[in-house]
């Protein structure tokens, strides 16, 4: 294949991708069609459909985005230190990251429960995440930093209960016509606090943005 052909081919779909997002962040992905997203990138609907099927497929693929972006941040830091600081930065990353993707999260049960292969890709994600979430809490518990719920609560529940915060916050917050706070940290320490210990919540305090 033509090396020029394929860097252009690559190029235009991230074109499409990049007005889908901002189109699908504006309005919600209902109300626009794929020919408004080809029309928004200055395509021909015709040459959208040449990179992409439909309109699903375009979310397939922006989801894909933001759980490479998810990857990418942990695959930066693996072994990040067991202090309750890094995960405070982690959220506060997350929910940047959230943010930029608010769509996904404002439409995020129905996207999934519109489209087969979407749940299927969300949910080998979801597993993933989770267990690396849940592998960073056994550290903060092993730092002295966290304390795991009283049995028959495991630290399983806690961390389901945090990633069920952080996944839907936005959605909660476009009901209310909240949905221009891009914030959602605050709401995690909610769910943390009873269990942090003092040390762990000195490292909570001292990891706030300036």
């Amino acid at each position: 294949m033509n090396p020029k052909l394929t860097a252009k081919s690559l190029a235009t779909r991230s074109r499409i991708l990049d007005t889908a997002l901002a189109l699908f962040n504006e309005r919600g992905t209902a109300a626009v069609s794929a020919n408004q997203v080809a029309a928004a990138a200055g395509l021909s609907s015709g040459n959208l459909y040449y990179h992409f099927a439909d309109k699903q497929e375009i979310i397939r693929e922006l989801h894909g985005r933001f759980a490479e972006a998810h990857e990418e941040r942990w695959r930066a830091a693996p072994d990040r230190p067991a202090d309750v600081g890094a995960l405070r930065r982690a959220v506060v990353e997350g929910a940047d990251l959230a943010w930029q993707f608010r769509f996904f999260e404002r439409e995020i049960l129905a996207l999934l429960r519109g489209d087969e292969r979407l749940r299927a890709e969300y949910r080998t994600v979801y597993r993933r995440r989770l267990g690396q979430w849940q592998e960073f809490a056994a550290r903060l518990v092993d730092a002295g930093l966290l304390r795991p719920p009283r049995p028959p609560a495991t630290l399983a529940h806690l961390t389901t209960a945090v990633w069920l915060i952080a996944e839907n916050w936005l959605a909660f917050q476009d009901l209310l016509g909240e949905a221009d706070d891009p914030g959602g940290a605050d709401l995690v320490l909610v769910a943390l606090d009873p269990y942090l210990t003092a040390r762990g919540r000195r490292q909570w305090l001292a990891a706030a943005p300036d």
